[in-house]
């Protein structure tokens, strides 16, 4: 999505992205999928998820998004050994 915009952007067409992050509680109470647009704080699970991509700071969600990868691989390695175990 954030090359769309980059291509977009010049050639002002108008680009909407929907945005599919963590979303934890879907109240917007715990934070987990808060994203920058237009220089204020959203929430995509109460906000969006449909956003102006040429409003949303691509690199600071990209960079929450990686916050987990560690923890995610880790049970995912979990599960997939708890399944070859059944």
């Amino acid at each position: 999505m954030k090359v769309v915009c980059d291509v977009t952007r010049p050639h002002q067409i108008k680009t909407i992205v929907s945005l599919n992050p963590i979303m934890v509680d879907g109240t917007g109470m715990c934070g987990a999928c808060r994203v920058e647009v237009g220089g204020e704080t959203k929430f995509t699970c109460v906000d969006g998820p449909e956003f102006d991509g040429h409003l949303v700071d691509f690199d600071l969600l990209m960079k929450r998004q990686s916050i987990y990868k560690e923890q995610e691989k880790l049970a995912l390695d979990l599960y997939l050994k708890h399944k070859e175990v059944k």
